[in-house]
């Protein structure tokens, strides 16, 4: 049998990418933490729950950014004999964490609403206004900060979403005190935070989706497995094949596995290299191990093993 990995590991672009966004969550978490103080401070003065929920939102982002920088940092520690792959999936599980933080925040939110939509209570505008207007220009310098590299990771993606719904309810919160005082509509203050949580809910069940898909070795959504298996049995010297599992280490970092039977007549090393490319350039999987059998040199009982 012949074992071989395609790659030692990630591309050494990986690091550089992860050190700039190390320093725009550093950027972005100071900046949050000091609004969140603010708001806090605003929305009690000013009997907000509009003002409040923001505030909450914004301390669910600052766990998510703390997160997410603990999560990268991790990620660049080297592989030890406990964590052979690294602190990669790091990354993913601070995203799956950040997830239920939103969830649980939406529904405290929901509760306070309906309370206030049953009992409401006057607001002081002028104080809500100013705080709202200042969390607004906050949250689109932080969202700036965190829009670059949003595609590429995972996590990235985690904290731009968070920023972004803050961004959408400070803009939410601003009409709401532009607009009480001049109709009276004390309403309008529970129905924002309505709002918010409106934002947040289906954003975070969707991101908690696809962090547990990634922790439960799921196959990348991208890769058609059918077609790449099709595409593999067309590999010159390929007879056979079977245990083929693709699973994601963490944001853009594809891994596989597989068991090739090779013809008698063919090279095992030109076959290797064969799969390492088509894995390479038709599912980008940047480290895959293959493993080259020929007849009675297959080892799993295929009939049984329930592998694909």
């Amino acid at each position: 049998m012949e074992l071989a990995p395609a790659h030692a590991g990630p591309a050494s672009g990986a690091t550089a990418d992860r050190n700039a966004w190390r320093r725009r969550l550093r950027a972005a978490l100071v900046l949050t933490a000091g609004m969140f103080v603010l708001e806090v401070a605003g929305g009690l003065f000013s009997r907000s729950l509009a003002l409040l929920a923001d505030a909450a939102h914004m301390f669910t982002d600052i766990a998510a950014l703390t997160l997410a920088y603990a999560a990268i940092s991790l990620a660049d520690r080297a592989p030890t004999g406990r964590h052979s792959f690294g602190f990669y999936r790091m990354e993913v599980l601070a995203a799956f964490v950040n997830a239920q933080l939103l969830l649980v925040m939406a529904g405290w939110i929901l509760y306070e609403a309906f309370g206030r939509f049953r009992e409401p209570v006057a607001v002081k505008s002028g104080p809500m206004l100013g705080v709202a207007v200042v969390g607004l220009a906050s949250n689109f310098v932080a969202m700036r900060l965190l829009a670059q590299g949003r595609e590429e990771s995972l996590n990235m993606r985690a904290a731009h979403l968070e920023v972004l719904t803050d961004l959408i309810g400070s803009l939410a919160v601003v009409a709401a005190a532009v607009t009480i005082p001049r109709t009276g509509w004390v309403w309008l203050d529970p129905a924002v935070s309505l709002g918010v949580a409106a934002l947040i809910l289906p954003r975070s069940v969707s991101l908690l989706r696809q962090s547990a898909h990634i922790l439960l070795e799921g196959t990348p959504g991208e890769i058609d497995v059918a077609a790449l298996r099709r595409q593999i049995l067309e590999v010159p010297g390929v007879e056979a094949l079977h245990d083929l599992h693709f699973w994601t280490l963490t944001s853009g970092l594809h891994s596989a596995s597989v068991h090739i039977r090779a013809s008698a007549e063919s090279r095992r090393g030109e076959v290797l290299q064969a799969v390492q490319r088509l894995l390479r350039d038709e599912a980008g999987v940047d480290h895959a191990t293959i493993q080259v059998e020929r007849g009675a040199e297959m080892t799993c009982d295929v009939s049984n093993s329930g592998h694909a």
